[in-house]
C-alpha cells in the first residue's frame, strides 16, 4: 500500500490526502448536446416518441423550438415537454442571429395564377393562388424563394420556388 502524502483532521474525522486527490481530478462527466434554434414551418407537425413511432404531441402554429442531436432526418426536440423527436422536414434550423420570419400571403392576383419558378423569371413548376400561405426564406431584388405551407391548392404545399414578391404580403 502507499504511504499518505498527509493526514489531516477536519471536524474530528481523520482524512487522508492520497485517498482524496484521485477524487478531486477526477473530471465530473457530462453530456454536452449542441442545441440549435429551428422553427416548424409546417404545422401541424407531429412530434414522436421515437422515429417514426407514436405521436406525443403536434406543434400546430409556427413556432421556434429548440433541437439537437439530428440521426436519419430526426431531430430530438423537447417542445413537448418531454423528449420526442421531429422530421427534419417539418422544421428549418436558425442562425444564432435570425429572426424567426412570419408567414406571408400571395394577395393580389387578379387573372390566373402567380407562378412559382426554378429561379427568379425562370420555369414555372406550379402556379399559387390568392390564399396560400408560404414562408419567405431569402430574396433577390423583387424575387422571393418560399416554401409553400397551405392554401387552396394544397398539391403545392411544401413546395418552394422562387415568385415575385409583389404578390405576397407578410405581416
Amino acid at each position: 500500500m502507499k504511504k499518505p502524502i498527509h493526514n489531516i483532521v477536519f471536524y474530528g474525522v481523520n482524512i487522508t490526502l492520497f485517498a482524496i486527490i484521485p477524487l478531486l481530478l477526477k473530471a465530473p462527466s457530462a453530456n454536452a448536446q449542441y442545441v440549435q434554434s429551428a422553427v416548424v414551418i409546417n404545422p401541424p407537425s407531429n412530434v414522436r416518441a421515437k422515429p417514426n413511432g407514436a405521436i406525443i404531441c403536434s406543434v400546430r402554429a409556427q413556432t421556434s423550438i429548440a433541437v439537437y442531436d439530428n440521426a436519419n432526418g430526426w431531430y430530438k426536440t423537447d417542445v413537448c415537454g418531454r423528449s420526442g423527436y421531429i422530421h427534419q422536414s417539418q422544421v428549418r434550423l436558425q442562425p444564432d442571429n435570425e429572426v424567426v420570419e412570419a408567414y406571408c400571403s400571395v394577395t393580389g392576383i387578379q387573372t390566373g395564377q402567380l407562378a412559382l419558378r426554378l429561379s427568379p423569371n425562370g420555369k414555372s413548376r406550379a402556379g399559387l393562388n390568392n390564399g396560400n400561405t408560404v414562408l419567405p426564406i431569402k430574396s433577390q431584388s423583387n424575387w422571393s424563394y418560399v416554401r409553400v405551407i397551405s392554401g387552396p391548392n394544397n398539391r403545392v404545399n411544401g413546395l418552394e420556388g422562387w415568385v415575385n414578391s409583389n404578390y405576397i404580403a407578410c405581416p
